[in-house]
């Protein structure tokens, strides 16, 4: 795989001078293999930088490659060292056709996104992410993935240079990120599509660590199209998320917003949820839609986070706080009736533990927050925002805003 843009240890430059430029080419396209993720692991990057193909270097000065260094771990710096120390690269066989050859390598590594989860779910209350997986990177105690990855060589010069692509990579990067975000539209035809051309591109490319990002790909579109095929019993979950205490607030910024509580009266662990606030004019026959907007108060990552933020799924029995901020235009806000409901739920994939319940929150999800001048919103159709649990979590089809 390939390191994501924006994420290497820059300053890691000056202290590795003092290993010297050590040579990353060999006479073999095997030994060239070698040699390099033997310089990679001594945290050597001028020495893996020369071992790169003209065409490689002339599209990425070493400042450059050090934010997408090929075979290393995809991770913010404050954890690259650490995780790369952790990779295991097992180098097997090579194929030289003319001036160019391929390299297998198994690479065993941390399995990032469930060990993170995992933390997350088992943490101490006097412990911190970072200090725990710290910890078990020093006792080899985290969970780990092995997959077969390649490295691609040019004869350049009597010397096997390893050809990289970086216009390639930067670009299945940018479609992979897209790719994502339409997942967590829950649009999931086309992030199964984007996700099915990105592996097409990386079965047709000839560079280093495409085998290993379809691997990490190919996982989470495994992952996508189960959750399509959960898609019935989702929506049927749905009337067990329970809405209470919903009202409409003036936020501490001055824009109004919806608060409130939600409540995983069910048996399954959720990613995500979905709302739909609709707006509607009228009354009786003469009611009508005029405007509607989505919102995901629960979004749990697929990918990896560095230990940044809690991965948490909406586990059951638990209840969390809910509030968002609407984005209807003013003149809607003041004229139409909003109806909140819960309209797409994605089940928990990852094998993870789940965590236990966070205690319930208080009453007030939104410091400093007033009643809004235009009410309290409907909750699942009812007139008011004190309706039952059961009508707050109307199933009601996804609307689009207008």
């Amino acid at each position: 795989m390939i390191k994501r843009p924006s994420k290497a240890p820059l300053a890691a430059v000056i202290a590795i001078c003092a290993i010297g430029l050590a040579g990353c080419a060999g006479k073999t396209p095997k030994n060239a293999a070698q040699n390099y993720l033997d310089n990679l692991k001594l945290y050597n990057y001028p020495g893996c930088y020369n071992a790169l193909t003209h065409q490689d270097q002339v599209d990425r000065t070493i400042d450059q490659f050090l934010s997408e260094i090929p075979m290393a771990p995809d991770v913010s710096k404050d954890w690259f060292k650490g995780i790369l120390r952790a990779y295991q690269y097992d180098v097997g066989e090579e194929k030289i056709d003319g001036d160019n050859a391929t390299v297998s390598v198994k690479v065993t590594q941390p399995d990032l996104a469930l060990w993170e989860r995992t933390i997350d779910a088992t943490i101490g209350p006097n412990d911190t992410p970072d200090q725990t997986a710290q910890k078990q990177l020093n006792d080899n105690s985290f969970p780990k993935v092995s997959y077969d990855d390649n490295m691609v060589f040019a004869n350049q010069g009597g010397e096997w240079k390893l050809k990289v692509d970086f216009p390639f990579q930067e670009n299945i990067v940018k479609e992979h990120k897209d790719a994502v975000e339409l997942y967590h539209k829950h649009d999931y035809d086309k992030a199964v599509a984007a996700y099915q051309k990105m592996l097409d591109e990386l079965d047709k490319e000839q560079s280093t660590g495409t085998l290993g990002l379809k691997f990490m790909y190919g996982r989470e579109l495994a992952d996508i199209q189960n959750i399509q095929k959960q898609m019935p019993d989702a929506q049927a979950y749905i009337p067990k998320i329970t809405l209470t205490d919903v009202d409409m607030k003036m936020g501490a910024s001055r824009t109004p917003g919806i608060f409130g509580k939600m409540t995983n009266a069910g048996d399954k662990a959720i990613d995500e949820v979905q709302f739909t606030v609709t707006y509607y004019e009228g009354k009786g026959k003469k009611k009508k839609e005029v405007f509607s907007e989505v919102h995901t108060p629960v979004a749990t990552p697929l990918e990896f986070t560095d230990f940044a933020r809690p991965v948490l799924p909406f586990v059951p029995g638990e209840t969390r706080s809910f509030g968002f901020r609407l984005t209807a235009p003013s003149d809607i806000q003041m004229k139409g009736t909003p109806d909140l409901n819960v309209t797409s739920i994605v089940f928990t994939q990852s094998t993870a533990p789940l965590p236990k319940p966070a205690p319930s929150p208080g009453a007030s999800p939104s410091p400093g927050a007033s009643p809004a001048a235009g009410g309290s919103p409907a909750a699942g159709g009812s007139p008011a925002a004190a309706a039952s649990p059961a009508a707050a979590a109307s199933a009601a089809a996804p609307a689009k805003t207008n």
